[in-house]
């Protein structure tokens, strides 16, 4: 989240504009206050995107626990195996 916004940040340009990244779900807005002044703003514009990347994330980090934890299972049983030969 913290990358999608300094590279929205970072392309902006001399006009005032508004760009939306990570799947429309952030925002970094600019805008002309006064002669010389820029304004920015910038948030979560819709936080759909950001809940299922935030799950798919999750699911990913189980995933790998799992599998972890089956192949650790399955070096000890080899190592049981090679004790008793």
């Amino acid at each position: 989240m913290a990358g999608g916004l300094l590279y929205l940040m970072f392309s902006t340009g001399e006009e005032s504009v508004r760009r939306e990244g990570l799947f429309g779900s952030l925002y970094f807005e600019t805008k002309q206050v006064r002669q010389g002044v820029t304004g920015a703003s910038m948030g979560v514009a819709n936080p759909t995107g950001l809940i299922i990347m935030f799950m798919i994330f999750c699911l990913f980090l189980a995933l790998t626990q799992i599998t972890f934890g089956g192949l650790k299972k399955r070096r000890a049983h080899l190592m049981e195996e090679r004790a008793s030969i």
